[in-house]
Order: structure tokens, then C-alpha cells, then sequence
């Protein structure tokens, strides 16, 4: 999910950030082709690092800027080309000035967890020391409780570490115009945990229903009134009478309450900024579809 509050990071020396220096490079750092970037792009100019955006989970996102490659980002944190593709696998041919990419503290894997998982497994799975786990994924706990979310896994080898996602996707069943745009905004398009895109706009705008529904609880976060809710925030979840479900997270509020039946277009919630956010203002709208295909990822 669209992944703390955003604390501004910047600074002249990309070392001299915590959790970056030249000892977490990997002794045999992939040697890779440049990736080159979108000549038609547009952003403002700007120092590299006040791109760079702390995320309470242990990643950062950093926004590329024009000019940036692949392996100059990845000299300019100290991990290799493939940390960084473990992180960001639709990662392609070219690199889009204006987009996020998330940027691990050290060499190893991001992992996608689930209901299964625990510290020890993953661990003995992926040949990752448990302490380091914990050290550098502050809200393991969280995670691994709600199994879902993903963990740092430092050192790991990322070429053996699973992409769940990639692997749960194709089989969901494409519906078509079944579902509406669910907030009027910038939709970055970009397919991420859980079948979900993430829609930008500024805290407050309505969201609407994607399609006809009933608003129903979540069998671990119940309404999603308040709290954490493994990062979701505040949330809404609306079943549909062809079975599927479509979340809406991290709003600033929710105009609904569970067993509320609602018409496609209907305002449900505002965007807002709560649960696990990170980016230049943390507004926006995570969409998730649960049992088909999410008609809203461009890229």
C-alpha cells in the first residue's frame, strides 16, 4: 500500500544519512547498463537528496530527477542495481523524472510478507539475521501481525527472494468498466502491495464508491474508523454484489459506517494522509480491488 508521516530529508553528503554509508555496499555490486530516462518528463530542479523521504517503515522514497540512471543512483546510496530492482520490479527500460522509487537503508531485498510468516522463517528461508530484520523494519511487529506489508531483509540475496505480488496478479479476472475512477486527481498508475494504485490529490477532496456496494468490516481491522490499521489509516471497504471488494485507505475521514449500502459515485470519505504515507505532501488515495484485476494501473 501507498507506505509513517514523511519527514523531509536533505543534505550535501548522501553518507552522512542514517542507515547509508560505503560499509553496507555489497562486496560484488551488480555491474549494470545505465537506464536512461524519459527525455519528455518534466520536474523542478533540485538538489538529489530533497528528494529523498523518510517512510516510518525503514524505506525511503526518493523522486528521480532528470538525468539519474540506475547505477548512479545506486553509487549515490550504496547499494547495488539489484537492491534496488528488489524494491521497484516494474522497474523497466526507463527511468520517468517526477516518479518515486523506494530506496532500502542497505544492501539485501524487500519481502512481501503473509499470514504465515514470522520472523524465524523468513529468516532461516532467505539466510537473513533476525536482529537486522527487527533492527531495520521498526513496525515488523505490526507487519507480521496483519501479514501484509512488506520487511527489509538485510543482506538477503534478492534474485532468491519472492515478488508475491507479481506472482498473485495475472490470474485476477478483468471486469472491464465494472469499476469508476474513485477520486478525481493524478493517478501514478504504478501497480504496488495488495492489487492497489495510488491517486493523488489534496487532503480533503471527496472519494467516491468505484462501483455499487455495502460497506463491511475488515476481518483484521474492523471499520477502519481509526488507528493504524497496518498502515492503512482510516479506511473504507465496500463488497459488491459480484463479490469483489475495493478499499479505500488513507483518508482524513470517512463519510460512511459498516453495513451503509451505497450507489457508484456516491461520496464515501476524503483523501487524507493517515496510516503509512510517505511522498512530497502524503495526500492521496490508496485504491485497492480484492478479486479482479485493478483497471486503474497504467504502468
Amino acid at each position: 500500500m501507498g507506505r509513517g508521516g514523511p519527514t523531509d530529508t536533505s543534505g550535501e553528503n548522501s553518507n552522512a544519512l542514517q542507515g547509508f554509508s560505503s560499509a553496507t555496499a555489497a562486496p560484488n555490486q551488480e555491474i549494470s547498463k545505465d537506464i536512461g530516462v524519459e527525455g519528455t518528463a518534466i520536474l523542478a530542479v533540485s538538489d538529489p537528496l530533497t528528494n529523498l523521504i523518510d517512510d516510518k517503515s525503514g524505506l525511503r522514497s526518493y523522486r528521480i530527477k532528470r538525468g539519474d540512471t540506475l547505477s548512479g543512483i545506486s553509487k549515490k546510496f550504496t547499494i547495488s542495481i539489484q537492491t534496488i530492482r528488489s524494491a521497484n520490479p516494474w522497474i523497466k527500460s526507463v527511468l520517468t523524472p517526477g516518479k518515486d522509487i523506494s530506496i532500502l537503508p542497505v544492501d539485501g531485498a524487500l519481502y512481501t510478507v503473509s499470514s504465515q510468516d514470522s520472523i524465524e522463517s523468513i529468516a532461516s528461508k532467505y539466510g537473513a539475521d533476525q536482529n537486522l530484520i527487527k533492527t531495520y523494519n521498526p513496525s515488523y511487529q505490526e507487519i507480521l501481525t496483519s501479514g501484509k506489508g512488506s520487511l527489509i531483509l538485510p543482506y538477503a540475496n534478492p534474485s532468491v527472494v519472492k515478488n508475491t505480488l507479481s506472482a498473485k496478479t495475472p490470474s485476477l479476472p478483468d471486469l472491464g468498466n465494472y469499476f469508476s475512477l474513485p477520486l478525481a486527481g493524478w493517478n501514478w498508475g504504478q501497480l504496488h502491495d495488495y492489487n492497489a494504485v495510488d491517486i493523488a490529490n489534496t487532503c480533503g477532496t471527496p472519494v467516491v464508491a468505484s462501483a455499487d456496494g455495502i460497506v463491511v468490516q475488515d476481518k483484521d481491522f474492523g471499520d477502519g474508523s481509526l488507528g493504524w490499521n497496518g498502515g492503512y489509516g482510516i479506511f473504507v471497504l465496500l463488497e459488491h454484489p459480484n463479490g469483489t471488494k475495493t478499499r479505500y485507505a488513507h483518508l482524513s475521514k470517512a463519510l460512511v459506517s459498516v453495513g451503509s449500502p451505497v450507489l457508484r459515485g456516491e461520496k464515501i470519505g476524503l483523501v487524507g494522509n493517515t496510516g503509512n504515507t510517505h511522498g512530497p505532501t502524503g495526500c492521496h488515495l490508496h485504491f485497492e480491488v480484492i478479486g479482479a484485476k485493478n483497471p486503474f494501473v497504467l504502468k
